[in-house]
């Protein structure tokens, strides 16, 4: 009898120290903030950015990049640009690493254009696809830091 608690009780107290991924993981969910992702400050023609970042229980990846351009400003004006970048996978351990995995593609949308012949519907787009590798990171409450990688930033939980 001893032996049939002992086995279960080990594995227990093995699989606690074990890395977090999928539902239970606090990363799961959706991030944002309000930079324009692959940009060191916001381009001039740029009136607003966000990107969201958003860690499914599956384990997908999925990374939002919008723009809203200026309403006055020569190309594209007051369209809303959305670039989505899928086909990756994370996961993550107790030591605050995220690692993602895969490779991944690109598509952009413009819409809400001033002049409708600017809206442009989804389209393959290669600008924001997202390297695989790891990542440092932190939560604290509901704010997220990504320390280094290509997510690097300050994210809110929405």
């Amino acid at each position: 009898m001893m032996i049939r608690i002992a086995v279960p009780l080990a594995l227990l107290t093995f699989c606690l120290g074990c890395g977090s991924t999928g539902p239970d993981d606090p990363l799961t969910g959706a991030w944002s903030n309000a930079v324009c992702f692959g940009d060191a400050t916001r381009p001039d023609d740029i009136q607003s950015c966000e990107v969201k970042l958003r860690f499914e229980a599956d384990l997908r990846f999925t990374l939002t990049d919008s723009r809203q351009s200026l309403p006055a400003t020569a190309v594209n004006p007051r369209c809303n640009a959305i670039r989505t970048v899928t086909g990756l996978t994370y996961s993550t351990n107790n030591s605050g690493t995220l690692t993602l995995s895969g490779s991944s593609s690109s598509t952009l949308e413009r819409r809400d254009c001033a002049n409708p012949a600017d809206n442009q519907g989804s389209m393959v787009d290669t600008r924001d696809s997202v390297a695989a590798g790891a990542s440092s990171y932190s939560i604290k409450d509901r704010a997220l830091s990504i320390t280094s990688g290509p997510l690097r930033g300050e994210y809110v939980r929405q």
